[in-house]
Formats: structure tokens, C-alpha cells, sequence
């Protein structure tokens, strides 16, 4: 067998797991029901991921009690919430009872909470908690409350009897949320933890709170249950903590009678460490995991970007860790672990590492997928067979394209791609050359074997016109033709050298030493660190504030660490008024101009609708069965292209 090390049983504690692979601790926003517990939706949503394969699943994290730290508006639970053994564990019952059926086995992950990263203080009118006073992550004008140690007993007590609800209601063990960054986490970090009493001050002193829990939970729940406790081996901020110290976290861990670490890195101020964005490695915190595999000798598991089961089965094979967790990978495809060890490898969707579904959570709607848009709508989006088969022609073989032609093909439907160029694809080719862009790149080109594989005929460097349609006699016709580069707006007074940024990705632009590009959203950024190096100076100049405001917080974060290592000039707050032969002039808010000399000038100021569709609009009047779909509709991410095919797909 191929991914023999992945697919061979471990062991944490006394709980026998049947392969290495674990589901990361997740959470699924706004598919918890009002009470705080697992709705019909969420139950399905984790049953699909045991149905693929995966050998341990860590639920989000969950509250023991909102007395401290409410995450709940009146009766309405915002948050997953385990602490009234008769209200909760009906749902958690079935729940582990389903992922149970299917072989793999579920921990709960219980968190203390938030602490100084509490973002609910303006909407509910409580102050955030933390081992002491300090600022609050998300509202600097506002302080945290200083935890008594009354309060500390308070949730020892209640995560003990979370842990105790847990074991009646089947869970085979429970994981600690001590990392990233939140409550527990802070009281083991000097940085956040000011405190003079016995549970601030030395090492051991900050180590005291979830020493307390661990023993607590042990006298609620058994010394034989088995505890998983999440931290990160390092902050990766000043002040932070450092390797030497995480290492010391873990064999105390250890002889405190834990029985597998899960180990990262980073913080909300490095939040480009615990969330991994497109821009990381692989295996990005491998070396973490074996870091603490060396210092002890209870299981690890390691997480960071560990999608390609490739790559993480040669983490378990070199003994790097026991286990390997995987995220965001789980979300674009459930049954990545069966496609892998079936030898279906090319059949897996990738995750393109956009963190849509982590900016969805924040949004405050439920847990999906970018690119997986029945993620979190199991039941809702099953692709069924469509009761009157059609012929179907998709206009188009881009991203939004392909998707409505494989998902119409699965419905039963004839299905006919015509594609103007001469390869599927579409804008995604041209972006995914991109260095940075390797995930995308695995995408599109799962995309396109899904298709060619597919009963769907391709008809490439073919452009429709009306005539050709009507010979071709389809039912639905699917428009799907891209979008173009929106115009830069601006007076240009001399011949000066520009260019469209789509012309930068083909890659058949020589450009000078002193390249300006117009427009700071995530291709400037890209493209600017792409052009980078060689004595090159690139400047960005960007009309909001910041760069990067089209992509979530740990990609974006990143990207602007990479800018700055880059030595890229970045000019924020500033409206281009011309363009000559000087460079480009612009203005900011306060009327202050600046010329910023340049060889030659991108413009990235973003997509527009590719041309007029007032044909399709008229063949629409005509009682035609015509859809828009992916940027001809509504210029946008790669997750409203795929949202809007999938949606019209099954549905046609």
C-alpha cells in the first residue's frame, strides 16, 4: 500500500485509533443550534468526514460555561457550549454515535476561552477576561478583567465536568484548547500573564491553571481518560514564547499524565503560523511536532499545511510525529484519506489555502468551503440525478465554466464546454504561474482532469456565436466568459510605459527597474513580489488604507511581512491623478501630491464584466433557458465563481 504509514492504527491513551489521520479542531459557526449544541445540519457535516475515512476527529472548541466569558446574545448560544449533562447530551450522543459507526473516533476540544482576544465585548457589554489586566486584541480602547481566583476555580470545575459530560456521551477523549494565543494559553505566556499570586510569576507558577484542569479532569472524568492538549512550541513574536520554553511545556504536559500533544505555533499576532495560508509551505510546523516527538514519549500530532497525503505520510514514515491533523483540507474534500489510499490520489480536491472558510466564521455564518461549497450543506447540496436530462452548453472553460459542467454532467445531462483559447483554464492559468500560487495551480488542474475524465465534450479554440448555437439545439445554455481587466481611470498626458496586469501573469512583458503598480489588493501584492529582486524597486500605491483588504487576516498579515522582507515600497491612502513620462502622480486625502518615478506601471485596480450580453439577455426574452455564472455575473473570488456554478448546476 502507498500511504502504508498513514493507514496503520496508533494509539492515544487507552483509545485505539484506526489510521493516523486526524480531523483538525474546526470550528462550524452558525450550524450550532440556539442551545449552544450540535444542530441535524453540523452532525451531518462531521458523519461526512468519518464516512471518508478519517481516523480521529477533534470537534471546535467547545465552552464549559459562559458565566465568565459569555459567547451568547439572550437565550442565543454563539458558540459550541457542553456544560448541563440532561440539555446536552442527547446531541452529543448522537453525534459520536454517527462518527462512531463509521469506524473513527471523536475527541471533544474544550477551551477555557478567549481571554484578551474576546471580540464580543462591544455586542454583549462584557468586559474580555485574562490572567491580568492588558488591552483587548480587538478593541486596543478597551481593557480585560483580571481573573479572581475564584473565577480560576470556577472553570477549572466546569471544564472538569465538560470533560466528565464528554466521557458519558461516548467522546473517547477530550483535547485542551491551550494554544494560539487564547485564555489558557495566555496564563502560560509571561508575555500576558502579569500576575503575583500562584498562578502568575515563575514557570510552574504559569503552568498552575492547566495543571489544575488536567488533574480536575482527571478526578471528574478518570485518570484512564484520555487528554490531548493543543499549544504552540513557539510564539513567533517578541516576548513570545521560545522553542526552549515549549519544550519544557511539554514534558511537564507529560508527567501531568497527558496523553498526546498537538503541537503548533504562532498567535493572533502571528496568526499566519496556526492558520497557514496559500503562501506557506507544506508541512510548514513539521519540525515543531518532531521537535517535541524528540523531548517526550507520548504521541504527537503535527498540523500545518499537511494536505497532500504525500507529504503527510512521509511525516509518520520518517517518525517526524505519530499522527498528522488535517484542516481546511477536510472541508474541500471529505474523503481525501480513501481517495488517497485507493489510489484515486489525482481525484482528491484540493484545499487552494484561501482561509474563505475561517473569514466565513468571523462573518458570523456557517463553517464552508471555497471550493467545496457543499461543505456544512451535506444534506442540502447532494448532487442528484436530474429528473429530465438536458443538453447543456457552457460558455466558457474557466473556473466557474468547469465547475457547471462537471457537476451538470454528474446530474445526467449532455454537456458541451466551448472554450475560445486553445486550453481549459481560463484566467487561473495565468495567476497559478505564480510562485505563490502552487495550491491554485493543483486546483485548476484537478478541475480540468475531473472534466476530461468526465462525459463532457470539450470544444476548444471555438468561439460562439448565435448562429452556432441555435444549430447546436441545447435546453440551458451556461455563460461563463470571464471578465477582463477594469480600465485604469486616470489621465495619461505622454506615451508612457503600462500595462494591464494580465499581461504581467502571461509573462510576455519585459519590464525596467522602477515598476509601479496601481493597485494594492492580493495581485498587486503578488505580482509585486513576483517582480521583486534582481536590483528591481517596485512601489505599490494603493487607495485604502491597507493593502491586501480583499484577503482574510492570517493571509493577509503575511503578505504584508513578505512585502516589507521584500523591500517593496507601499503607499497607502493615495488616488492616482496622472500618468507621464515623470512617473505616476497621486494625491492623498489631504491634498499632499507625490510623483513616484517609474520605468513602467501595472495597473491592478481589479476585474470588470468582459463585454456587453445583451444578446444573451435577448435570447433570454425569447424564452430561452440562459444562466450567468462567475465573473460574467459579478467580477469576484474564485469562491463565488464555484458557488455560482454549483448552485445553477444542480439545479438546471
Amino acid at each position: 500500500m502507498e500511504f502504508k504509514s498513514l493507514s496503520k492504527p496508533g494509539k492515544i491513551g487507552n483509545q485505539i485509533v484506526k489510521n493516523r489521520l486526524v480531523m483538525a479542531p474546526m470550528g462550524v459557526g452558525m450550524m450550532i443550534s440556539i442551545n449552544g449544541m450540535y444542530s441535524q445540519r453540523a452532525i451531518e457535516y462531521y458523519e461526512e468526514r468519518a464516512r471518508g475515512g478519517v481516523g480521529l476527529i477533534i470537534s471546535g472548541a467547545t465552552l464549559s460555561t459562559n458565566k465568565y466569558e459569555p459567547w451568547a446574545i439572550g437565550p442565543e448560544q454563539l458558540n459550541l457550549a457542553v456544560y448541563d449533562t440532561l440539555a446536552k447530551i442527547r446531541s452529543l450522543k448522537e453525534l459520536t454515535e454517527r462518527i462512531h459507526d463509521w469506524g473513527s473516533s471523536f475527541f471533544l476540544q474544550i477551551t477555557a476561552g478567549w481571554g484578551r482576544i474576546y471580540r464580543l465585548s462591544q455586542i454583549t457589554g462584557i468586559e474580555a477576561i485574562a490572567p491580568s489586566r492588558q488591552k483587548n486584541f480587538w478593541h486596543p480602547n478597551k481593557y480585560t478583567r483580571e481573573l479572581t481566583l475564584e473565577d480560576i476555580k470556577g472553570l477549572t470545575t466546569a471544564i472538569a465536568n465538560t470533560a466528565a459530560i464528554a466521557r458519558e456521551a461516548g467522546c473517547d477523549g477530550i483535547e485542551l484548547h491551550g494554544h494560539e494565543g487564547y485564555l489558557l494559553d495566555q496564563f502560560k505566556t509571561s508575555l500576558w500573564n502579569k500576575r503575583e499570586d500562584d498562578y502568575g510569576g515563575s514557570f510552574d507558577r504559569r503552568m498552575k491553571f492547566s495543571l489544575d484542569i488536567i488533574k480536575e479532569i482527571q478526578n471528574y472524568a478518570g485518570e484512564d481518560y484520555p487528554i490531548s492538549y493543543r499549544y504552540g512550541l513557539e510564539h513567533k513574536i517578541p516576548g513570545g514564547r521560545s522553542i526552549n520554553e515549549g519544550i519544557k511545556i511539554a514534558k511537564v504536559l507529560e508527567t501531568a499524565g497527558v496523553a498526546a500533544l498537538h503541537v503548533d505555533a504562532g498567535c493572533y499576532e502571528s496568526w499566519h503560523w496556526p492558520h497557514p495560508p496559500d503562501y506557506q509551505e507544506d508541512g510548514c510546523m513539521v519540525d515543531m511536532a518532531d521537535l517535541v516527538k524528540k523531548n517526550v514519549n507520548i504521541p504527537i500530532i503535527a498540523v500545518g499545511k499537511l494536505s497532500d497525503p504525500y507529504v503527510a505520510n512521509k511525516v509518520i514514515e520518517q517518525g517526524q510525529a505519530d499522527f498528522v491533523a488535517m484542516g481546511r483540507q477536510l472541508l474541500a474534500d471529505p474523503n481525501t484519506y480513501y481517495k488517497a489510499v485507493r489510489g484515486k490520489v489525482g481525484e482528491i480536491r484540493p484545499c487552494i489555502g484561501c482561509h474563505e472558510c475561517f473569514k466565513r466564521l468571523y462573518d458570523r455564518t456557517y463553517l464552508s468551503c471555497a471550493v467545496n461549497p457543499a461543505c456544512g450543506n451535506e444534506n442540502r447540496y447532494k448532487i442528484e440525478s436530474a429528473d429530465k436530462p438536458k443538453k447543456i452548453v457552457v460558455l466558457g472553460g474557466g473556473v466557474a465554466g468547469l465547475e457547471a459542467a462537471y457537476i451538470s454532467s454528474q446530474r445526467g445531462h449532455e454537456v458541451v464546454i466551448l472554450e475560445k483559447t486553445k486550453k481549459l483554464g481560463g484566467l487561473i492559468n495565468y495567476i497559478s504561474k505564480h510562485r505563490l500560487k502552487k495550491d491554485l495551480k493543483k486546483f485548476i488542474q484537478y478541475q480540468i482532469d475531473k472534466v476530461i475524465n468526465s462525459n463532457v465534450s470539450v470544444m476548444l479554440g471555438v468561439e460562439a456565436n448565435n448562429d452556432m448555437l441555435k444549430l447546436m439545439k441545447y435546453d440551458a445554455l451556461i455563460i461563463a466568459i470571464g471578465s477582463k481587466d477594469r480600465e485604469l481611470d486616470v489621465i495619461c498626458e505622454d506615451e508612457v510605459n503600462w500595462f494591464n496586469i494580465s499581461k504581467i501573469l502571461e509573462g510576455d512583458v519585459k519590464l525596467g527597474d522602477k515598476v509601479v503598480i496601481v493597485g494594492g489588493g492580493s495581485a498587486g501584492c503578488e505580482t509585486a513580489l513576483d517582480l521583486a529582486g534582481d536590483g528591481r524597486k517596485i512601489t505599490i500605491i494603493e487607495q485604502q488604507e491597507e493593502v491586501g483588504r480583499d484577503l482574510f487576516m492570517p493571509n493577509r498579515n503575511l503578505l504584508k511581512k513578505m512585502l516589507n522582507d521584500a523591500d517593496i515600497k507601499i503607499l497607502t491612502g493615495m488616488k492616482v491623478n496622472k500618468l507621464d513620462r515623470k512617473g505616476v502622480h497621486c494625491q492623498d486625502n489631504l491634498g499632499n501630491t507625490e510623483v513616484v518615478e517609474a520605468s513602467d506601471i501595472v495597473s491592478a485596480v481589479g476585474r470588470s464584466k468582459k463585454c456587453d450580453m445583451d444578446w444573451a439577455q435577448a435570447l433570454r426574452e425569447e424564452g430561452r433557458e440562459i444562466y450567468f455564472v462567475g465573473d460574467c455575473r459579478t467580477p469576484g473570488k474564485i469562491k463565488n465563481a464555484i458557488w455560482d456554478a454549483f448552485k445553477v448546476a444542480i439545479n438546471v
